[in-house]
């Protein structure tokens, strides 16, 4: 029993990494255990370290881009397979060339349906939900900026996506998979940049992370990877520009303490500089901690 609520606290704590403007999709925050309600608050501190170009050429940054973000996420069954879930991030950032900016990110909001439950023991058989997940432009983005880019916090696109995760704990190991495929829609941006409006046009994205852990007594410690890759975003004004795509991967390391069998607290590290071959990305380092407490059904 330890083992299971070890295993489901890591998989749905945030361990990756990403800048507040790149991808924004992530392991989903809902329920995959037998819990009626959960809830989850999330501290972090990242830097920004490399820019990647479309060619693959890599720039170090020396401009101390550094960010803090406060999370909140939080999900409640509506019935035994049926579940709704939020995620609420605030940013603040600073650099060397520019004063702090705070304020809310990107919110998103999950339906959750658990798909595949685990309702006999079987040594193979994983446990799943599928979700839906809708993202909302609650922040500044690249497209709305006013501050010299200080101001970032969000991707700037209403987006939705469709995906699977799932869970499985066998001895003194648990095993965690997601995979969600999502579009984003295009939207309209005016000002000195685009010699009056333009129209903003993404694409298709997609994320897919696999992770691992070792569990011993109260204590566990895990990895996983994430790859995040965003088609290329076509803007169309006075005139037309024709973007690159994105992607890159998040290697993360974390070591959770279960407190008792519905709170547990976990610390990660998370790396999009050490693995792949990232193109058209802004890379970081992150640290976080993570709180989540549970309520039994």
């Amino acid at each position: 029993m330890k083992l299971l609520a070890l295993a489901l606290f890591f998989a749905s704590s945030p361990t990756m990494a990403a800048s507040c403007c790149g991808g924004s999709f992530s392991f989903p925050a809902l329920i995959l255990g037998d819990d009626k309600a959960q809830i989850t608050g999330t501290i972090s501190q990242s830097e920004i370290t490399d820019d990647v170009l479309s060619s693959g050429k890599w720039i170090r940054r020396k401009d101390d881009n550094r960010a803090q973000m406060l999370k909140l996420e939080g999900a409640v069954l509506f019935s035994d397979s049926l579940q709704g879930g939020f995620s609420l991030p605030v940013h603040s950032k600073n650099s060397r060339t520019s004063d702090t900016n705070s304020g809310l990110g990107d919110v998103s909001l999950y339906l959750g349906h658990e798909t595949f439950p685990e309702l006999t023991y079987s040594a193979w058989k994983p446990r799943g939900v599928t979700f839906l997940q809708w993202t909302l432009p609650t922040s500044p983005s690249i497209y709305d900026s006013a501050l010299n880019a200080s101001d970032i916090r969000g991707r700037g696109f209403y987006s939705l996506g469709a995906g699977l995760a799932l869970i499985k704990a066998w001895k003194v190991w648990d095993f965690n998979f997601s995979s969600e495929l999502h579009r984003s829609f295009e939207r309209t941006a005016s000002g000195d940049a685009y010699n009056g409006e333009a129209t903003i046009r993404p694409g298709w994205g997609t994320t897919q992370s696999l992770g691992v852990g070792w569990n011993r007594g109260d204590f566990r410690l895990g990895s996983s990877l994430a790859f995040l890759y965003e088609e290329a975003i076509t803007i169309s004004g006075s005139t037309t520009s024709q973007g690159h795509a994105q992607k890159n991967f998040t290697l993360s390391l974390a070591g959770s303490y279960m407190i008792n069998l519905e709170s547990a607290v976990t610390v990660s590290y998370a790396d999009q500089s050490l693995i792949g071959n990232p193109v058209n990305s802004s890379l970081s380092n992150t640290i976080n901690l993570s709180y989540q407490q549970r309520w039994p059904r």
